[in-house]
């Protein structure tokens, strides 16, 4: 009899060839097994995309190769494998991961699985999500998670993905070109605020420090007429005011942008004082709110008050989350900038501060993710750039002579390395709970 080669073994080549490839078309570097082994096909071992140096990580490789049909319980975005059980309980021997890799002739698509840590007990059962489990390229930081030693603490894994643009989470300060300084008759603004109150058309974006007044419109056209020496007023450059070293000047300064910043986002934000923290306020008690914005997204919106009712105990109270975020003002240089840190407020009912707001929001802060603080910065620099439009509506309403502030958006910064989140989100076993905490509910709005 003469010797043959049979279609599955021809079929089984094949399919461990187009593995092979997929292997190396990631990076990666792929080694057959040969003809003495027992379960897997290869190994694979991954290596830095950048130096092409072996990272001496590897992963053991079964391949199984169909030639058509459907696998088990097989729809349009999922199906089922069962495991023999001798492969799994020898794989399960094995001192690195093992994946299986299940190819199809028919269609060409690959999808796999790690068998070492994905079945507990007698299961058997591997389900597969055709989007999330494909066998590509964009499977490498995945397959590198798989070859950190999760017994030892502090062992690093370079990223093996590409890179991607960050966003800072700072804004370029662009101040009016004049600023206003005037001798005044009161020491500091504690000790002007009483007489000011008894004005008409009074505002409070303004800096009394060591009898001097400062502010970036004239305060001769305002109930601050009453706080100043009307003929000391005088109209300088900005520029000589803020861009100097002397500490007072400093001071008033970033005192000065606070408060302008207060006045200019009020009709969207209220400020917390004591606690410098900036908020969306409540239009309604235990009300939710949405704010739409420019985003990366046309007509992007996030709810940024939302209700919370209790569902420990139905009939007590719940609370309600505002957005919020702290605002630092820094110079460099020549220039000054506004630095956003993202976090939250807790009320009872939109107005009343939460007793115990602490507690919560660590909770929030233990499972805040990559894209959750990225997109409250792009949410905080949208509105930043839109205070400094002259506005007519129903929540902000801006004078002819308002001189505002302007912000401007700083260039993106191209990272060599992206962050990993997806393979975070399938390892972390806390990934479906910080999907369901809602800690950025974004879309677009109606």
């Amino acid at each position: 009899m003469s010797k043959r080669i049979t279609d599955n073994q021809v079929l089984g080549e094949l399919g461990e060839t187009a593995v092979k490839k997929i292997v190396l078309e990631t990076g990666f570097i792929y080694e057959n097994r040969g003809r003495l082994e027992a379960g897997t096909d290869g190994l694979i071992e991954l290596r830095d995309p950048r130096s092409g140096a072996p990272l001496g990580k590897l992963l053991g490789v079964q391949v199984k190769a169909t030639a058509r049909g459907q696998y088990i319980r097989e729809t349009d975005r999922q199906f089922e494998y069962v495991l023999k059980a001798d492969d799994l309980a020898y794989w399960r021997r094995y001192n690195i991961p093992v994946i299986i890799v299940l190819w199809r002739q028919s269609d060409g698509s690959a999808y796999w699985k790690d068998v070492t840590d994905s079945l507990r007990g007698d299961e058997r059962r591997l389900r597969f999500d055709k989007d999330e489990d494909v066998f590509g390229p964009g499977c490498a930081d995945r397959l590198a998670a798989l070859t950190i030693d999760r017994h030892t603490p502090g062992v690093y894994l370079p990223p093996l993905n590409t890179g991607e643009n960050a966003i800072m989470n700072m804004m370029r300060i662009r101040p009016p070109d004049e600023i206003f300084v005037a001798s005044s008759p009161f020491g500091t603004g504690r000790d002007a605020i009483p007489d000011l109150l008894k004005q008409k058309n009074t505002r409070f974006d303004w800096v009394i420090r060591k009898r001097r007044f400062v502010s970036f419109f004239d305060p001769r056209e305002f109930g601050t007429s009453a706080i100043v020496d009307l003929d000391q007023v005088e109209a300088v450059e900005t520029a000589l005011f803020t861009q100097n070293d002397d500490p007072d000047d400093t001071n008033d300064t970033i005192d000065l942008l606070r408060r302008s910043v207060v006045r200019q986002i009020s009709g969207q934000i209220s400020h917390l004082a004591k606690e410098r923290l900036f908020y969306f306020h409540a239009l309604g008690v235990n009300k939710s709110r949405r704010y739409k914005y420019a985003s990366s997204v046309k007509d992007a919106s996030a709810r940024v008050v939302g209700y919370y009712p209790n569902k420990k105990f139905p009939d007590k109270p719940g609370y309600v989350r505002h957005h919020a975020a702290n605002f630092r003002f820094e110079r460099l240089g020549d220039e000054w900038f506004i630095v956003i840190d993202p976090t939250f407020y807790f009320t009872r009912n939109g107005f009343i501060p939460h007793p115990f707001p602490g507690a919560l929001l660590a909770g929030k802060k233990r499972l805040e993710r990559n894209a959750a603080v990225r997109g409250q910065v792009i949410m905080w620099q949208s509105l930043l750039a839109e205070s400094a439009v002259q506005k007519d509506d129903l929540f902000e309403k801006t004078g002819a002579n308002d001189h505002l502030i302007g912000f401007e958006h700083l260039p993106l910064i191209e990272l060599a390395q992206a962050v990993p989140e997806d393979t975070w989100n399938r390892t972390d076993p806390r990934a479906r709970e910080m999907e369901a905490a809602d800690l950025f509910e974004e879309g677009l709005s109606a």
